[in-house]
């Protein structure tokens, strides 16, 4: 997934996305049992993405659930620092299977150790009376007006290292607030962005849950250190993802521009709380809140 600072090509982008989609389709074991492995990113340079174990153990859930629904939660725990160049085994649990919702308990383990382990609830799609939107927040900027993430680290330089920095994203990815874009953090303090696929892909919408999943992570934690005028590239900076929660509300396509607005709630004891909130066609489809640990 790497490529020369600031040079993505759509060709470049569209492979990425080959890339994930292929790491994102773990594969069962031959038993038939529920239990499932999934590739390493292949980058070695800050361990494995929380995103990408994420999505993969959304991923293992989605597959013992036999007659799609749509996910409507997840609850998440990192519990270890995973590798990036090792495969990672997924053993899912069908907690139960109720008529309007089925819960899963997905683990992951590399080398036998149990390194994250997330609930993911699925819900039959129900209508009624309750409806109530926020909506998108003013004045946002269309996505194509705004840079690119690579765009912006040609500007600045490798502030999160070689490999992270330079690698080619599988999604468009453009800025809208950020410390590292010429706009700077949001009034907020956070980081907003808008992504999407960069291609039509399939209509299963358990796709278009898994890589919004797998976005869902990019840059959350990031927002509890903004503040300081660091990145977790700093040596004297200890950043890392302890849990995370997600709601998704509506259905919403990976391949179709999502606005995420992120900012930190609080901050303190060395851990910090961030929320993202993520809109479609001017409606809020998802929601992220996410702890993480932070030491400067």
């Amino acid at each position: 997934m790497t490529d020369t600072p600031g040079t993505d090509t759509d060709a470049a982008v569209e492979a990425a996305l080959d890339e994930l989609l292929d790491l994102l389709d773990v594969q069962q074991s031959d038993d038939g049992s529920d239990t499932f492995r999934g590739k390493g990113s292949g980058i070695d340079e800050f361990g494995l993405y929380g995103g990408h174990v994420l999505a993969q153990a959304v991923v293992a859930a989605q597959r013992t659930v036999d007659d799609y629904r749509p996910m409507n939660s997840v609850h998440a725990v990192f519990l270890r620092g995973g590798d990036g160049l090792a495969d990672v085994d997924y053993k899912v649990e069908r907690v139960r299977d109720g008529r309007a919702f089925c819960t899963r308990r997905s683990q992951a383990f590399q080398s036998d150790r149990l390194i994250f382990e997330l609930t993911a609830t699925f819900h039959v799609p129900e209508t009624g009376k309750v409806d109530i939107q926020t909506p998108l927040p003013g004045n946002v900027p269309p996505p194509t007006s705004v840079p690119t993430f690579q765009e912006c680290i040609a500007q600045v330089g490798p502030i999160f290292g070689e490999q992270w920095s330079y690698m080619t994203r599988p999604v468009e990815f453009r800025l809208v607030h950020a410390p590292w874009a010429p706009t700077g953090p949001s009034p907020r303090g956070g980081i907003d962005y808008w992504f999407r696929a960069p291609r039509r892909l399939p209509d299963d919408p358990a796709i278009h849950e898994t890589i919004i999943s797998y976005m869902s992570d990019d840059c959350l934690a990031d927002n509890v250190i903004v503040p300081y005028g660091v990145t977790w590239l700093d040596p004297s900076v200890q950043v890392a993802s302890l849990d995370h929660a997600m709601w998704f509300h509506e259905p919403a396509r990976a391949d179709e521009w999502i606005y995420c607005e992120q900012r930190p709630l609080m901050a303190g004891g060395n851990r910090g709380t961030s929320e993202a909130r993520f809109w479609q066609n001017g409606r809020l489809v998802a929601t992220a809140v996410q702890e993480a640990l932070a030491r400067l």
